[in-house]
Formats: C-alpha cells, structure tokens, sequence
C-alpha cells in the first residue's frame, strides 16, 4: 500500500515566450483570476499563478519566466520553445513520495523536498521515470 496519495492535479507549468502577453490573455481575456507572482531565485524563474476557473483551491495555471536569461525554464524556452513544462500534481506527503518512489527504482531529480512557489514543499520526478514528462509533487503547506 502506498505511503502517499496524490489528490489531484495542482497546475499546469507553461513556459510562454512572452510570459506578460500570456498573462494578460489569461486575466484579461479570459477573466482568470491572478493569485500572485514569486520569484524562485534558486531556480531562476518567476511564476504567475492563476486560477482555472472560479474556485482558487482547483487546477492553477503557472506561468514560468526565466530570470536573467539563465535557469530552467531559459534552457527549455531555447530547446523546445513555448509549451507546458510540467505537470504537478498535489500530494499529501512529498517526502513519503519520494521515498517511496525511489524504493521502486523511479529515478528523481529532488531526493529531498524542497521549498516551492506559493507556500508548498515539491520535488520533480525525473523524465526518464515518466516516458518524456516533467512531473512535479507539491504538498501544500
């Protein structure tokens, strides 16, 4: 039996070229309401986070930006050009995760949890555990 639950999809990661127009469509657009910015200095990203719809505990959309023309989300930008990043789904216990996880062989890029955006602890699954896609685990605080 598993030592953790995954209670659903938290966000979609989108790394837009133009992170501002992407923005505004989602806000202004499409009335979407805008819960905050972060900037994630470790990672060299700065974040937008959105709701999807009228209830801010559902599905977000976050909108990723390289800081300084380095990172993350720079090399993907450069390499694949716009699209979604990840996907990252809630979990009750990121530590549990990945213990578990590691224990069958899944291959993580966090071994530990880390601090997130927005008042969670995440760790990414690495691609080549998932057949190609980025998943990160996100435990809310």
């Amino acid at each position: 039996m598993a030592s953790f639950r995954v209670l659903g999809i938290n966000h979609l990661g989108l790394a837009p070229k133009d992170p501002n127009a992407a923005g505004d469509f989602f806000a202004k657009l499409l009335g979407l309401n805008h819960l905050g910015n972060e900037e994630v200095s470790s990672q060299k990203t700065d974040t937008r986070m959105y709701a999807s719809g009228p209830d801010e505990n559902q599905s977000r959309l976050e909108i990723l930006a390289p800081l300084g023309g380095e990172g993350p989300i720079a090399a993907f930008l450069e390499k694949k050009g716009s699209g979604i990043h990840h996907v990252a789904l809630t979990v009750d216990n990121v530590a549990a995760a990945i213990e578990e996880l590691m224990a069958q062989g899944v291959k993580m890029i966090d071994s530990e949890p880390r601090p997130g955006a927005h008042n969670t602890k995440i760790a990414f699954v690495h691609p080549h555990a998932t057949g190609g896609l980025l998943v990160e685990l996100v435990q809310q605080l």
